[in-house]
């Protein structure tokens, strides 16, 4: 005899079965039978402040393990309150699976003012998902969860959003449902193989510019590179697919003038998985006058802002095994030698640019890297002294570096961070925030305490909003609303839960982090810009 479930014990059953073994959430009284299934399930819920924070964690989860990151919410302020990290995770391609209850099937279009109504809810979300749907009927899961994780394991991954009335959760489900199978990823075409490599091999200064697509394809982008002598950039995502000591890594560098000045003279152009995003460069454009080879899972990338000359749609590894072969058949018009004199002329006048503020950044970042093991997570913030760890913070393992430039919404890196340290418990990870991005989402310290995890939260406080301010300066603008009145961070941290200290010397905050990856709960380290010890 068949036992009926509840609609939502039985999406929560699917979603085990799907492998999901962690929720971020807050519940509501029309989302009650997904937690139902939730306390049924063996799946872990964490019990978020904000929905705000639910999203995010669930993108840091993602970051952290690869694996789609899924957080449950309540309709109308739910939804609301969850864009921005769900709008993060579309920018950035990240697996979000967002499930939400919605007002009553029968209330829809109608403006009744029923509780937590949004008009059209599945359509709020449309512009930054893969798909938005409301489910109206249970039989319309399965399909619609497999497309999901066909989009999620087989395409460019990106959010996906699907809506439950609080009439329809209830509803009993008979059918046992099993997951479908997932396709594989596109593979290269071989004629365009060929081509691309003649171009490469002909090209006397190749660059190659890697992205988070690229992500998993290191060693065949290693071997590229060293054939052809070509010196590697990447975006803030692809940080750590070429090591930062690989004698041919520019690492992020092209916030740097130099690195966008060897960009623009390259002859020929290798660009992996990236949409080369302002958020990387802070320039409308770059300027890529070479031939352009381009990898991409996503082909709408491959016509875009910058057109490949010659486009390869294909899961990133499998093309640059395939590319690498076919580079093996013909001798290369660079040397390697040539590559790595010219990264080494590069990187030093980037580094005789520097300003003053950057060289502070760069001493914490150094710091840093001496206290954090080379696998650690790095969830940066929009601040200014992330943007500087963007080329400042040596990376030698890829996904251990996370900093939404292309969105750059103010307050990610602490959620984010507890997401990826609650997907990756054995890593560490350590989150880094300005002093006005913090506030934004310091309530989710209490979710950081409540979990007990190991969290370093570095917060950089020149009590401003500095880049707006810098911006009015420039522009002989008063300066408003922009000189926001910090709180005692230590006093916060510890209300809520955690240790917390400023950091007095280099010395002082080597030791402070290296004691916070090992502490009992999550640890504040507050670092003040006019700090005299960050000029000494």
């Amino acid at each position: 005899m068949v036992t009926a479930k509840s609609f939502g014990e039985a999406t929560i059953r699917l979603l085990a079965a799907y492998g999901v073994d962690t929720v971020f959430g807050m519940a509501g009284t029309m989302t009650l039978e997904l937690y139902r299934g939730i306390a049924a399930s063996g799946i872990r819920h964490v019990q978020c402040r904000n929905e705000q924070g639910a999203s995010l964690m669930a993108d840091g989860y993602a970051r952290a393990t690869g694996r789609p990151g899924v957080c449950t919410i309540i309709g109308g302020p739910g939804v609301t309150n969850a864009a921005t990290g769900i709008a993060q995770a579309y920018s950035d391609s990240q697996p979000m699976l967002v499930l939400s209850g919605a007002s009553p099937a029968p209330s829809h279009g109608k403006g009744w003012g029923a509780i937590h109504e949004l008009d059209d809810q599945a359509a709020v979300t449309r512009g930054f998902t893969a798909f938005s749907a409301m489910l109206r009927h249970p039989e319309e899961l399965p399909e619609l969860l497999a497309r999901a994780f066909a989009i999620f394991g087989g395409a460019r991954p990106r959010p996906v959003h699907l809506s439950f009335p609080r009439d329809v959760l209830p509803q009993p489900v008979e059918a046992d449902w099993a997951p479908r199978r997932t396709p594989s990823r596109p593979q290269p075409d071989p004629a365009a193989i060929e081509e691309a490599a003649d171009v490469l091999a002909r090209a006397r200064r190749p660059l190659i510019f890697a992205g988070g697509g690229g992500t998993g394809a290191g060693a065949a982008l290693r071997a590229i590179a060293e054939r052809l002598g070509a010196p590697v950039l990447s975006s803030n995502a692809g940080k750590g697919i070429v090591p930062s000591s690989h004698p041919l890594s520019l690492g992020c560098s092209v916030l740097q003038a130099a690195s966008r000045q060897a960009l623009a003279e390259a002859d020929a152009v290798l660009l992996v998985g990236s949409e080369v995003a302002a958020g990387d460069h802070f320039m409308n454009k770059l300027e890529i006058t070479g031939a352009l080879v381009r990898i991409d899972i996503d082909p709408t990338e491959l016509t875009s802002l910058y057109a490949a000359t010659v486009p390869i749609q294909s899961d990133a590894r499998a093309a640059l095994e395939q590319l690498s072969a076919a580079l093996e058949k013909r001798p290369p018009a660079s040397s390697r030698g040539g590559g790595e004199a010219r990264v080494r002329e590069i990187l030093a006048r980037n580094a005789a640019q520097l300003t003053p503020l950057e060289r502070r950044h760069a001493r914490v970042w150094g710091v840093l890297r001496e206290a954090l093991p080379r696998d650690a997570i790095v969830m940066g913030d929009a601040t200014q002294l992330v943007y500087t760890g963007t080329f400042a913070m040596p990376t030698e393992v890829e996904r251990t570096w996370y900093y939404s430039g292309n969105y750059c919404a103010l307050g990610p890196a602490l959620p984010m961070a507890i997401g990826a340290k609650i997907g990756a418990p054995a890593r560490p990870v350590v989150a880094v925030a300005g002093d006005g991005g913090l506030m934004f989402t310091v309530n989710e310290l209490a979710t950081a305490a409540e979990e007990r995890l190991a969290l370093p939260v570095l917060v950089w406080n020149n009590d401003a909003l500095q880049a707006i301010v810098e911006g009015m300066d420039e522009r002989g603008i008063p300066r408003i609303g922009v000189l926001p009145k910090s709180p005692d961070f230590l006093a916060l941290a510890a209300s809520l839960g955690c240790l917390a200290t400023r950091a007095t010397s280099a010395e002082h905050l080597a030791g402070s982090v290296r004691q916070a990856l090992s502490a009992d709960r999550p640890t504040l380290i507050e670092l003040r810009e006019d700090s005299a010890w960050l000029t000494a």
